[in-house]
């Protein structure tokens, strides 16, 4: 019994996340929070869009993951990591979106082997996590009111997902 009882006290502690149901009101806090992380991010607020982003790209949300990936490429809001932007960024095109693709691919190729062979097991270990699959996001497209223009919108799915919060990385 004690062996059990500390068999399970060891699960429970190595676990990095407990799955949360997510329904209609839930989703719809995680879309306006994408949104007004977008506002503070376009508008230069950009700690404040971090936290917000941070957050919803751990959803899955792949706009939060993309502009999560220039963030940390650029520094803002966070310390510059090339790594995990290229990361971000990577796993966002899970979206189809090709002008994502054509960024990503344009910064992936400047890479040499060493340094893709890290984004890309970069990539893998956030898909486990933050993916399409795994946060239960689809993507489409879509047409945009009022223009000719159509645009990839991507919706999570009612449903119960392991919450995860997204690596930081730390300054040498």
């Amino acid at each position: 019994m004690k062996r059990l009882l500390s068999g399970l006290i060891a699960a429970l502690v190595a676990m990095p996340a407990f799955a949360d149901l997510y329904d209609a009101t839930q989703l719809d806090n995680i879309y306006e929070n994408e949104r007004a992380g977008l506002r503070m991010y376009e508008s230069g607020e950009h700690r404040k869009a971090f936290g917000l982003l941070k957050k919803t790209a751990a959803q899955g949300m792949k706009r939060s993951q993309y502009i999560l990936g220039f963030m940390f490429l650029k520094g803002e809001g966070v310390d510059k990591n090339m790594l995990f932007g290229l990361a971000w960024m990577g796993l966002a095109t899970e979206a189809k979106n090709d002008g994502w693709q054509q960024t990503f691919d344009k910064l992936y190729n400047t890479l040499n082997a060493a340094q893709k062979s890290m984004v890309d097991d970069k990539i893998e270990e956030y898909r486990t996590k933050f993916g399409a699959v795994a946060q239960g996001i689809t993507c489409a497209r879509a047409a945009v009111v009022g223009s000719r223009r159509q645009d990839i919108i991507c919706r999570k799915s009612e449903g119960s997902y392991v919450d995860y919060d997204i690596e930081i990385p730390t300054r040498p």
